[in-house]
């Protein structure tokens, strides 16, 4: 095998493992079968970008003319929600966001790890409540807004109760 063709294949598997969402510490089977349809629509939608793409290069080639790269408006945006907390916290995610007139595109019976991150693909722009807690807590609400700039949602027990930090 070529080396060039050997690095080129190594930073697709990087890039393909790195980027990919998984349902691991997903405990309903309904949000895990929405992440996977939401990630095959996600991925259908790029493969026809990219096609309509190629097309288009062969025939500014053929033409003789300009080529713009085009590409449909963003559905999705990939988050990581991580436990910073010292026990397990079990979060469930709500929005007012339907997918495919099946229900919305709630994400719940997230349980988390001490340490542990879950990279969810979400609808954008979208806001969601989210509710935590711990086994020992009471229960937490956060609001995170897809359309923010920040992908890590950092939750901690006691992060969303006054006059604590």
């Amino acid at each position: 095998m070529n080396p060039k063709n050997s690095i080129i294949l190594v930073m697709a598997v990087i890039l393909c493992c790195v980027g990919c969402t998984n349902t691991r510490y997903l405990t309903d089977s309904g949000s895990i079968n929405r992440q996977h349809d939401m990630r095959n629509h996600r991925a259908g939608i790029n493969v026809g970008d990219a096609f309509l793409n190629v097309i288009n290069l062969i025939i500014a080639g053929t033409l003789n003319s300009g080529f713009e790269v085009t590409q449909r408006d963003r559905a999705f945006k990939r988050i990581k929600i991580v436990n910073e907390s010292t026990d397990s916290l079990f979060v469930n995610m709500v929005t007012d966001i339907v997918w495919k007139e099946t229900g919305y595109c709630d994400i719940m019976g997230i349980a988390l790890p001490p340490g542990a991150r879950q990279k969810l693909l979400v609808p954008y722009p979208a806001a969601y409540n989210a509710y935590f807690k711990t086994s020992y807590s009471a229960e937490e609400k956060l609001e995170i807004r897809t359309d923010d700039k920040r992908r890590n949602i950092k939750l901690r027990d006691g992060m969303t109760k006054i006059g604590t930090k």
